[in-house]
């Protein structure tokens, strides 16, 4: 009996949360929506009004600054991992002493962030190629910079509360919220003629605003829970450390595999020519975060696999997801290939067209490879085999780095961009494969025809068609280019539902639609009676 009621409640708890699961998946993508179409209007307005000069010594500042967001050190994930479990327990008291002392060392390495960067804007300043007139300005937003990760790192443990009560909607909502303010900010700042520090204070103000809320909420979604720094204590501590140790050491690779480039080129070359970069490298930054989306999907099932000893799903899941994140990263990829040209003059001006777009095509070759590589990551997370990762990710990491300062110099950003996407081919075709092998048992060429080959064939339609348009019907602004992607991208759809998706898998999503579609209609017709 006992047996039987325990049955029937999980059951019920699990029907309970499929709604707070879907409407999470919507809240995620609906604030990633958001912020791409944001930076999309944004991104020209800001060039524009702070020329290339400007953007550039903003850019570089930003990359400097940015790795001192690595102060996470993973204790985010920690925290919101602990609570979370607490939580499920009933343990107010412990939950309360991890989430008091995540703040500890948030506040912490806040003191140091803002430390390095007053290092950073006196002494290191010099060291780039930052014109004299910039400097003075420069020092100051570095300045207020590190006072900006420093907020965010300390409200980042009231964002760990929220996200453990598996709000994630409500987080969006902030997001969204504080997302759209901000850019009505800075386009009347740089409307009105002010320049890189009101930049900077803008962010600042918006991120002390995110984590200001972020507390309020925490607190009403879990009122038992007591965040005070006396209640931080070394045992918790060192649950924290424990947790988020290796987390760190993987985001230090992955912070020398994409924010380096920035800071070689402000090194060697006029800052003006970060400009030119990042053009290029924002476009795929955005891919990037699609296919991260993407990954978390897959990480909790692998855990339940593992949890079994499903070794044979296990190799499935990794196929099927790192299938479907290249799939879904072709079509962009190939568009960027053959008419990012065309995109960049519509989008920045045609005095960036040349350039960046060379920029772009070297960088987008490396995604026709590393798709798969962020699903099979998040995989190897959710089973607790990510720890041979790190000295991979800080390899690719220290390769990128050390080739992009030696073509650099031969090259310019054309150099730093073959630095960044060598290295990620022959570590994505020469380690991945032979992991996977050695982890799960994984067949090597099944994975290659899987994960690369599969998707490539099934892209040559959209491709052609794609060269075609841009050969034939020449976009005179971004709506009418837009209107072409929209064209092409059914014959993409189709090829990959045919090419990429199992017959298995067609039967058991159309079935499931048809049964979507007929509740709906039915629903709607007892509604009309």
């Amino acid at each position: 009996m006992g047996e039987s009621v325990t049955t029937i409640v999980d059951v019920a708890a699990r029907a309970r949360s499929q709604p707070r699961i879907l409407r999470n998946v919507i809240s995620n993508w609906t604030a990633f929506g958001v912020t791409l179409i944001v930076n999309f209007f944004l991104s020209p307005f800001v060039v524009h009004h702070l020329g290339n000069t400007g953007y550039g010594v903003w850019t570089l500042i930003v990359s400097l600054t940015g790795y001192l967001g690595l102060l996470d050190f993973g204790v985010r994930g920690a925290v919101t991992r602990y609570v979370t479990k607490f939580h499920t327990l009933g343990e107010d008291e412990n939950a309360s002493r991890v989430a008091s002392s995540g703040l500890l060392l948030f506040m912490i390495a806040g003191l140091l962030a803002i430390t390095v960067a007053t290092v950073l804007a006196f002494l290191a300043a010099g060291h780039f190629r930052i014109p004299t007139e910039y400097r003075g300005t420069a020092r100051i937003v570095l300045l207020l910079a590190g006072a900006n990760i420093a907020a965010s790192l300390v409200g980042g443990v009231f964002g760990g509360i929220v996200v453990s009560q598996q709000r994630f909607d409500l987080l969006n909502g902030v997001d969204i919220s504080v997302t759209g303010l901000r850019a009505i900010s800075i386009v009347g700042a740089l409307y009105s003629g002010q320049g890189l520090i009101a930049l900077a204070s803008i962010q600042l103000g918006f991120t002390l605003l995110r984590g200001f809320t972020s507390a309020l909420i925490a607190r009403h979604l879990y009122p038992t829970l007591h965040v005070s720094l006396s209640k931080a204590d070394r045992t918790y501590l060192k649950i924290i450390f424990s947790f988020s140790f290796y987390s760190f050491l993987i985001a230090i690779g992955a912070d020398l595999i994409y924010s380096t480039d920035t800071i070689v080129i402000g090194a060697f070359l006029p800052v003006t020519m970060i400009t030119f970069f990042v053009i290029a490298s924002n476009l795929l930054e955005y891919t990037r975060t699609l296919l991260t989306a993407i990954s978390y999907t897959a990480s909790p099932l692998a855990s339940q696999l593992d949890a079994r000893g499903d070794q044979k799903g296990l190799q499935e899941v990794v196929l099927t997801s790192c299938r479907f994140a290249t799939a879904v990263a072709l079509p962009v990829i190939t568009t960027f290939l053959i008419r990012g040209g065309t995109f960049i003059g519509l989008w920045m001006g045609p005095q960036y067209v040349s350039l960046s777009w060379l920029v772009l095509r070297i960088l987008a070759l490396m995604m026709f490879f590393t798709p798969g590589v962020y699903p099979a990551g998040a995989i190897m997370l959710g089973i607790s085999r990510h720890k041979p990762l790190v000295l991979v990710r800080m390899g690719e990491g220290v390769a990128n780095l050390a080739l992009s300062v030696i073509l650099v110099r031969r090259m310019g950003i054309i150099g730093v961009a073959w630095g960044t996407t060598i290295p990620g081919i022959l570590f994505a075709v020469g380690y991945w494969p032979w992991f996977l092998k050695r982890t799960l048992g994984l067949n090597p060429l099944q994975y290659a025809l899987s994960s690369w080959v599969r998707p490539w064939i099934s892209i040559a339609p959209f491709a052609l068609l794609t060269y075609v348009i841009e050969r034939k019907w020449r976009a005179g602004n971004l709506a009418i280019f837009f209107s072409q992607v929209a064209v092409a991208l059914p014959v993409a759809l189709i090829a990959i539902w045919f090419g990429c998706v199992e017959k298995n898998h067609r039967e058991k999503y159309l079935k499931g639609f048809t049964q979507f579609v007929t509740r709906v209609f039915l629903r709607g017709g007892k509604k009309d009676e």
